[in-house]
């Protein structure tokens, strides 16, 4: 897939103290803080993140963030992709085109394939264009507890070749896959969640069995080191980052079992 660009935004000046032309400028970023409804996102959308980095995940970079001495409220910044010159598809918006209301000679959509976020055309296509991508993204989504993945990726659909996809959005996953944290703990020891997901009876089968093995393969000192800081992140205290490791630990174990329920 080629690489994906991300947004500068104003003027770039002159670094001054660069001996090889650099300059200093700012990227367009989301920011995100925990908050009543997801205590724990901050610490879920960095850990995701680089997760999925190690991986080879198609998701937004993003990193932790401060303002000033004044707000030092700890943030994550996700970067946002420079969509000029793309034909992306936004599956971000809402879609209220019922199927039902397609041409009768439309080709039938897949049984069981999810349909609550609508976009249900453009998403057998997506899975069509790009379906190492979704497939990954799918496995990856079931095994950090991400139930919240419809309406967070986009896609260049339009390409004559091959464009980029990505997913966005990662902080419902984790710890923050429920409200509190040991909420979330909770659902995250359990071989049944997530129980849908919006690729689901799209995805190839092989890949999803070959990222699996990816994951089952991962060191658990890259997991360790994604997963748990000399510090608290956000709400997450240093114990809470510990059973976040163990639960995924854990889940590497059922991972396989709930890809063939969901997605296959």
């Amino acid at each position: 897939m080629p690489i994906l660009c991300y947004e500068i935004t104003g003027a770039a000046t002159p670094n001054a103290r660069s001996t090889t032309g650099a300059e200093d400028g700012q990227l367009s970023a989301v920011l995100k803080c925990d908050h009543e409804a997801a205590q724990s996102q901050v610490y879920a959308e960095l850990v995701a993140n680089r997760l999925a980095l190690f991986l080879g995940i198609p998701v937004l970079v993003g990193v932790p963030a401060r303002a000033s001495a004044s707000d030092a409220r700890l943030r994550f910044a996700a970067l946002r992709a420079a969509e000029v010159g793309l034909d992306v598809y936004d599956f971000t918006d809402d879609d209220r085109h019922d199927p039902d209301n397609d041409p009768d000679d439309a080709p039938p959509l897949p049984d069981g394939m999810y349909r609550h976020a609508g976009h249900a055309r453009a998403m057998t296509l997506l899975a069509q264009k790009y379906p190492k991508e979704t497939a990954d993204l799918a496995v990856f989504d079931l095994w950090i507890g991400n139930e919240d993945r419809a309406l967070n990726f986009k896609a260049d659909l339009g390409a004559q070749d091959r464009g980029v996809m990505f997913a966005l959005d990662q902080g419902s996953s984790l710890l923050a896959c429920r409200p509190t944290v040991d909420q979330s703990l909770e659902w995250l020891a359990r071989d049944d969640f997530p129980s849908f997901h919006p690729f689901q009876k799209l995805v190839n089968p092989c890949y999803c069995g070959a990222m699996v093995e990816r994951i089952m393969s991962m060191p658990d000192w890259a997991i360790l080191s994604a997963t748990t800081y000399d510090d608290t992140v956000g709400n997450v205290t240093i114990d809470e980052q510990v059973a976040a490791y163990l639960a995924l630990t854990e889940r590497k174990r059922f991972l396989g079992a709930l890809v063939d329920r969901v997605l296959l």
